[in-house]
Parts: structure tokens; sequence; C-alpha cells
């Protein structure tokens, strides 16, 4: 069960700040007769704007304590040139179990108007656990594209992104303008993408199948929406990526799961496809035998998760990122 205790808004001093979570750490022991266990494996930065439901983001990191223990920062930024930064400090805690004695995670609530966001960074530093990966994650699209987010850039080892919360294709675009070599990068889009991945990968996974992935002579991918989403994007540049084909993509309607209405593959005497279906099954077809399987509702801590169980640098994504930054999206 999760129980978060919160403080009284502190003066938005590391020092300080610091100060208080060793108070509470200290309260949490008094409450707790079997005391409480401290756990963090890594500095997870969150930044959002403001007018995000509060409940949502607290629970989404709720949510990824369990399997990635953090000292969490959320950065909330509100509208407005004018000086306003404020802080406070809570924890989120459970109780694993079969277990009597509680697990807590710190959590770090920084609230900064836009014109603040740029000194929210040397509060961060020096609240960064030492030796452990800093993992930074914007949830809002366009925030990622200010001057003042930049600031924050220097002291995280990966960046997570959701091009998917923009209408363009913003988002690829800026996450491939960070340095390859400084940063490690990670997109809840190509997340939402394993599932389709892994439907095609099985495929392929029958022996007498395998040889027919490299004689594809045509791969449709269908999308859905007003506009093509990045997902689209990154579906092609995968494809071409392991194949080298070329990728005819096509707007439709219907059942679609993270904007992917479903895949074609043809080539000499072989044909498969993925399909979408209206009551969230994807059915795969190969040479006329179907089956069936049911793709998971995904939330945002799963995907969250899948990311931050990667830490190194992961070369198919940085590959993909990069074919997919020079595919022109349809009009």
């Amino acid at each position: 069960m999760e129980n978060p205790i919160a403080m009284t808004a502190t003066s938005v001093q590391p020092e300080k700040i610091l100060k208080d979570l060793g108070n509470l750490w200290v309260d949490l022991g008094k409450q707790e007769q079997n005391g409480v266990l401290r756990a963090c494996a890594m500095t997870f930065i969150v930044t959002v704007a403001d007018s995000h439901d509060s409940f949502a983001v607290g629970e989404t990191i709720a949510a990824i304590m369990h399997n990635h223990p953090s000292r969490a920062i959320v950065v909330r930024v509100r509208e407005g040139d004018g000086p306003y930064l404020d802080a406070r400090v809570l924890a989120q805690c459970w109780m694993p179990f079969g277990r009597d004695q509680q697990i807590c995670c710190e959590q770090i609530e920084i609230t900064s108007s836009m014109g603040s966001l740029a000194d929210v960074a040397g509060v961060i530093r020096g609240l960064i656990v030492p030796d452990l990966p800093v993992v930074l994650y914007c949830r809002d699209s366009p925030l990622s594209k200010t001057t003042q987010f930049r600031a924050l850039l220097p002291l995280a080892g990966k960046v997570v992104i959701d091009s998917g919360s923009a209408a363009d294709r913003t988002g690829l675009d800026y996450l491939a303008s960070l340095g390859a070599s400084e940063y490690r990068k990670a997109d809840l889009t190509w997340s939402r993408l394993t599932r389709w991945r892994e439907s095609i990968a099985q495929i392929f996974e029958n022996p007498s199948n395998l040889t027919a992935a490299y004689t594809l002579d045509e791969i449709e991918i269908r999308f859905t929406g007003k506009t093509e989403p990045t997902a689209s994007l990154y579906l092609t540049a995968w494809f071409q990526h392991l194949l080298g084909a070329t990728i005819k993509r096509t707007r439709v309607t219907g059942p679609s799961f993270a904007s992917i209405a479903g895949v074609d593959l043809r080539g000499p005497a072989f044909r498969a496809t993925v399909q979408m279906m209206g009551d969230c099954s994807v059915e795969t077809k190969v040479d006329g035998v179907s089956q069936r399987v049911v793709f998971p509702v995904l939330k945002e801590h799963d995907l969250l998760m899948e990311e931050l169980s990667i830490i190194s640098r992961d070369p198919i994504f940085e590959d993909v990122l990069n074919i997919a930054t020079k595919l022109r999206p349809l009009e």
C-alpha cells in the first residue's frame, strides 16, 4: 500500500532539502515499529507541466518504485516568466507481501515558473544520489524544446521523452538533435511498438519462414490518424534497419494499437499479415494459418519500467532513430 508522507514547503536550497529528507526518515522510523527499509537504485528526474493531474503523476511514480526504487525529483513547470520556486519532500512507501517492514523511497517535488526553470538545474545537481544512474524524463514534448529545459540535460545519463505527446514529429527530431555520444536516449513511442515488433519477429522464429524475411518484396504499414504518427516512422525505420527494404505506408481508419493498424509482408510464395482487431486482439496470419493474441493495455508506468530496465546504450533504437529522422511523413 502506498503511503506518501508530505512535508511542508522548504527553502529551495539543496542543503535544506537534504536536511528535510533526513528528518523525514527519522519520522518514518519512529512511526514504524519494525523500522523502514530505504531503497534507491537511481535518481529519476521528471519534468511535467503544472497543469497535469498531480495524482496521475504520483501514481505513475509510485508504480515504478516497486521495480526501480529511486530518489524521484518531480519538477512541475507553471507558465509565467516571473520568478517562482518552491519545493517539498515526501516518501513513497509500501509493504511487500509477507513482510512486516515497509520499503520507502524518497520523492522531492519542485514547482517552478518557466522563468525560474533554468535555476532548477543547480538545485537538482546537489540532490543527485552519487554513483548511481540519473534518468531525465520529459513528460511533455513541447517542454523539451525550451532553452530552460536544456539546462537540465547535463545532469542526466539517459533522456526519455514521449514523442507521441506531440501532434507532429518535433519530439523525434528533438531526440535526434541530442548528441549521440553525450546521452543515452529513449522514446516511449518506441516502447509502445514492442508488441508489434515481437509479433512480427515471432513469424520468423519458424525456420521455414526465416528465409522469406530476406526475400520480401513488399512491406506495407497501415497507420491511423490525421497526420502520420511517429510510431509509423519508427516501424518503417526498424524494417529498413533489419532488411534494408522499401516500405509502403498507408493511412487507414479502424482499430489500432500505438497508432498502427496492421502490417502486411509479401514475398515469393509467402504472405503474412499482422492485423489489429476490434476486440483489442491482434490476428497474425501466415500463408492462410491464423492465430490471435491480446495486446495488453499499456499505462505510462509500464512503458517507463521497460525503458528504465535499459540503462546502457540501446544501439538498435539509436540506428532506428537515425533512419526515422530522414523519412518524410506522408501528407
